[in-house]
């Protein structure tokens, strides 16, 4: 392909696209033929207020295409407050983090000194801004619109463009394009005049909509919208398009300039053009077809491209009757006869997402002239015209094809009659040489702060595995192509070291430093960059490096979604206001922390969506804000107020909420019982807690021991949703499927599970196996009752009237206490002194212990098992990421420091616990025995950094108390250090060594060759799975 003056190249894409994050990942779903379209749940429509009879209307259409997080926003990088984050359109704020995106792709990022860069892109009407003027109006009326200026400037198309040159300091020309749906990809037909014009160096173009939340719609035969959700372009059984959101940017070079700048050309855009057929046409809103042809020929003339040449055309493709049948005839008569030529439309994949709708289909198209893959068209199955297809050189197909360095032709319609259209050719080979390899490898990398810094290390280790990028290339881009920050980093390693040193950066392979003001010049140009002083990196490249594509900046991205509280006018109950500083303080900080408004001082936590993780988050602003320690479960738990805890901080009442619970407890401990039947002839089990994270183990676990049928109580509606939730469960956790020929499921909320139980399966069971617990901190006894203890009470009622005569109970070793006499051991016994310390869940497990030995007395055969900490899978470190134990240590890893803290904990993996407990329950001799599931050395904080440190994951010992002030430093919203920045909150007393007793599964251990004890090994592999799995890990993990 001979190159030409007017070529231009295609250096960088950045997207946002249903299902899509990425362009990567965007490419991918089209090649697999992936759609996006799918039914919403309920909640998503009654949370926007849709009634219920409109929901269940037969006519009410439910599927659609949806952005995910589209309210999340990197505030802190674009430099925006929370206030003008919340006033700024999703669209125009996505727009931001995506033209960053396409810049670091092309290795142009924003620069004072660097090519002069322009942008030309356009946005839909904003529904956020919609919404929001709408609330406005209903408390101030029309003044209180006119009065959100903040509001205008952040939500008009007009300041699109010129938001983005603003924020990224871009000097070129800023133009904002609106012609409807075709918008994007006239963005792109003045963004390459303008490159031809010498107006700037790099052009950014695109559109961006978001219309969320998608509320449904009901159908309106003939209507723009189908009738199934879904866009089946060019197919017979179209009834209309499907709206969706969307946000796409190319970045754009004179060839030329690519190529001598090594930049990664993607595919090179031969021509474009741009027209409007007027009047002549049958309506307003749409061309006609010799309008089409009028444009795909010009631009097919621009580029000196036959149209022949062509092998794939992106068409518009509405789904729309009337649309799909002009464009058809246009594209038909621009082309005319010829080869075979593919004929697709990504609506079908995404839906329509408006302004972005053409470069949407520019993206598609890109792919398909950098790889020769003819992406299959979904859907697809009955053309709706055939006989004009039939007689063209056109096909669609559901299924994928080649074509060698195929031309490529998009085209766009928008209402009113505006097309855009460009051709584009697969790209030329590089010109500039790579850069040399060398035996070790200095990269450079810099972020805001360490811990975006450490997700962008981790990033560039997962790039790197995956082998296919030039080790030169990468030390290059990174020195040329990313823009130099507070947070620096060297790390210097031969390249098969590369990914292990950036995901432990530790010294010496690697230096980390944070630039305040600049230092001293030395003659280490590496030593210069730490030191925060410029160096011209291409100078020293000597005309040799290519720009490659890397992972892009990891924004710390939070939600801003004005928008949240219904806006159903329904009545309101009074408010309780504030009586003093200390509550108006606190009412603020729960409405910023539960994003409503309408918070009094008498909600409970728990009813305004209240979680742990939260309540950490609550008690780290209390301190900071009143010097102040309070405990959560001791304010109430879910049952926690801002009167109460106003209370506690004023000191007016003494912080012991759950001691009222006591006399609760014992008279629970008396809980009625029911009559004893005749001993049944079941031989089954009842399993409850299968879904939980030991529960899951022990479904496994059972499996491989017992031939019986295994019922599993989960909480569902039906067993369609229980068996996909033990699915989901087994495949969290690493484990095979369950057996349907074994296991069987009954849907029950177990609150509720005296309901589900029928005499009919008592005559099958003659075990029941209770596993199932909640395990909250923070709630006191009297709220956890309700899940802990009366449902077993129910359980062991059926159990009796039925003659069902074995039951195993999984306590735990907080229902344990100290012996009498011996101020720090804990004997395996039976009988326990009741721990008040261990909160409302070692309550309940105490009182279920107390009710069994009365179950008992009545010929109830009862085995009890007590695991302590549970770890993960010694197999495959499948562990719970709610578990203290992987906070702390993740927490310690991340700010490469340790508590001092010489406590030891009780524990086990969970694989050999799981084991233990459906072996030993079926053993005889295991029955009125209580077994400790623990090793027999407990292990702390301490001895847990030992073992990591030993596994090749050093940290240092600090003072807990500085320990807690640099997690939090460092937490940036991150829920797990979070979480931990409150380590040990209450206060930490050293009262010397403890010692729980665990003997009674020593002989299982020995015969069953299983050990229980902790090591390196087995922790760096739990930390695995939590990085592979769970993103707030991910971003802290050196794996």
């Amino acid at each position: 392909m001979p190159l030409r003056e007017t070529d231009i190249a295609v250096v960088g894409v950045g997207c946002r696209f249903p299902d899509a994050p990425t362009p990567e990942r965007f490419w991918q779903n089209i090649d697999e033929g992936h759609v996006a379209i799918r039914d919403l749940p309920d909640e998503v429509f009654c949370s926007a207020g849709v009634s219920e009879d409109v929901l269940r209307a037969p006519d009410f259409v439910r599927a659609a295409a949806t952005l995910a997080e589209p309210g999340d926003f990197a505030t802190e990088f674009f430099g925006y407050s929370p206030r003008e984050a919340g006033l700024t359109d999703p669209a125009h704020r996505l727009m931001l983090e995506v033209c960053w995106e396409a810049l670091e792709f092309a290795g142009h990022p924003p620069a004072k000194n660097g090519p002069v860069t322009g942008i030309f892109a356009g946005a839909g009407p904003s529904t956020y801004a919609f919404a929001l003027q709408v609330a406005a109006a209903r408390k101030g009326g029309i003044a209180g619109v006119i009065d959100e200026g903040d509001l205008y400037l952040g939500s008009a198309p007009d300041f699109l463009t010129s938001r983005v040159a603003y924020k990224l300091g871009l000097l070129g020309p800023s133009v904002t394009i609106q012609t409807a749906c075709s918008s994007g990809l006239t963005a792109v037909h003045y963004a390459a005049l303008s490159l031809l014009s010498g107006e700037c160096d790099i052009a950014l173009a695109g559109a961006a909509v978001v219309n969320e939340p998608l509320t449904g719609y009901r159908y309106r035969p003939g209507g723009l919208l189908s009738q199934d959700g879904l866009c089946r372009s060019f197919d017979a059984r179209s009834t209309g398009t499907s709206f969706s959101s969307g946000v796409g940017v190319v970045a754009l070079r004179r060839l030329s300039d690519a190529l001598t700048s090594g930049d990664p050309v993607l595919a090179v855009i031969r021509g474009t053009a741009a027209g409007n057929d007027g009047a002549e046409r049958s309506g307003f809103t749409a061309p006609s077809p010799a309008g089409v042809a009028s444009v795909l020929s010009s631009a097919l003339r621009a580029g000196d491209v036959a149209a022949d040449q062509v092998r794939y055309v992106e068409a518009h493709g509405s789904g729309t009757a009337l649309g799909d049948q002009i464009e058809l005839r246009g594209i038909i008569d621009a082309i005319g006869k010829g080869e075979e030529c593919g004929l697709g439309s990504v609506k079908t994949n995404i839906g329509h997402c408006g302004p972005a709708a053409g470069i949407a289909g520019l993206i598609k198209a890109i792919n398909v002239a950098r790889t020769g893959n003819l992406p299959p068209h979904p859907l697809f199955e009955v053309p709706r015209d055939p006989g004009v297809l039939a007689d063209s050189r056109f096909f669609v197909s559901a299924k994928a094809a080649t074509a060698e360095d195929p031309y490529v032709l998009v085209n766009s319609m928008g209402l009113g009659g505006t097309i855009a259209s460009a051709v584009l050719a697969p790209p030329p080979q590089p010109t500039r040489p790579s850069a040399p390899e060398r035996d070790v490898v200095r990269l450079v990398l810099s972020a805001r702060n360490r811990r975006e810094l450490d997700a962008m290390s981790r990033n560039l280790a997962d790039e790197l595995d995956r082998g296919d990028l030039a080790i030169g290339d990468v030390e290059y881009t990174l020195r040329v192509g990313r823009r130099a920050f507070e947070e620096r980093r060297v790390v210097t390693a031969p390249a098969d070291k590369l990914s292990a040193a950036l995901r432990l950066p530790r010294p010496p392979a690697v230096r980390t430093a944070r630039v305040s003001t600049p230092g001293e010049p030395t003659s280490d140009p590496y030593e210069n960059w730490l030191r925060g002083l410029e160096v011209d990196w291409e100078a020293l490249s000597e005309g040799e490096g290519r720009r490659v594509r890397l992972p892009s900046y990891p924004f710390s991205r939070r939600r801003f979604w004005a928008i949240d509280e219904p806006v159903a006018a329904v009545p309101v109950a009074e408010i309780a206001q504030a009586t003093d500083d200390v509550e108006a303080s606190l009412l603020e900080l729960w409405r910023e922390l539960f994003g409503v408004n309408t918070i009094g001082v008498d909600d409970e936590f728990g009813s305004l969506g209240g979680t742990s993780l939260l309540s950490v988050r609550m008690a780290l602003e209390i301190q900071d804000r009143h010097g102040a320690i309070v405990n959560v479960h001791r304010a109430g738990g879910s049952k926690a107020t801002v009167r109460r805890i106003a209370e506690i901080i004023r000191g007016q009442q003494p912080d012991q909420v759950a001691d009222g619970d006591s006399a609760l407890a014992d008279a629970d401990i008396e809980l009625p019982l029911g009559p004893v039947g005749a001993t049944g002839m079941g031989t089954d089990v009842l399993l409850t807690g299968a879904t939980g994270f030991l529960g899951a183990f022990l479904l496994h676990e059972l499996q491989q021991a017992t031939s019986e049928r295994i019922h599993c109580v989960v909480r569902a509606a039906d067993e369609t949703e229980a068996w996909q939730r033990l699915r989901n469960t087994a495949t969290r956790y690493e484990l095979p499927e369950p057996e349907p020929d074994r296991v069987s499921v009954i849907p029950a909320d177990l609150k509720d599970i005296g309901k589900h139980l029928t005499d009919e399966l008592a005559r099958d069971v003659g075990h029941v196996l209770h596993c199932a617990n909640k395990v909250v901190f923070t709630e006191p006894y009297r709220v956890l009752r309700h899940d802990n203890v009366l449902p077993m009470a129910e359980l062991l009622r059926w159990m009796r009237r039925n003659g069902v005569p074995e039951f195993s109970f999984v306590s735990s070793t907080a229902a344990t206490g100290y012996t009498l006499g011996e101020s720090h051991k804990v004997m395996e016994t039976r009988q326990q002194p009741l721990d008040p310390g261990e909160g409302g869940y070692g309550v309940g497990k105490w009182v279920c212990e107390r009710i069994l030995e009365r179950a008992e007395k009545d010929g109830m055969r009862v085995r009890i098992f007590r695991p302590g900490f549970i770890l993960g899978s010694r197999e495959t470190g499948a562990c719970n990421p709610s578990d203290m134990i992987w906070r702390l240590i993740t927490s310690g890893l991340t700010v490469g420091a340790h508590p001092t803290d010489e406590r030891a904990w009780p524990m086990a993996p969970v694989d050999v616990v799981a084991k233990a407990i459906a072996e030993l329950s079926r053993v005889p001799g295991s029955v009125g025995r209580a077994y400790h599931l623990i090793d027999q050395t407990a292990t702390g904080p301490k001895r847990l950094f030992e073992l990591l440190s030993e596994a090749g994951m050093p940290t240092r010992p600090m003072d807990r108390g500085a320990w807690r002030e640099l997690v939090a430093q460092r937490a940036n919203g991150n829920e797990v250090l979070s979480s931990m920045a409150l380590y040990e909150l209450d206060g930490y007393e050293d009262d010397g060594p403890n010692h729980m007793q665990a003997v009674a599964w020593r002989p299982w251990l020995a015969e069953s060759g299983l050990d229980s004890a902790v090591s390196g090994d087995l922790l760096r592999r739990c930390l695995k799975h939590l990085a592979d799995r769970y993103p707030t890990f991910q971003e802290l993990l050196p794996l």
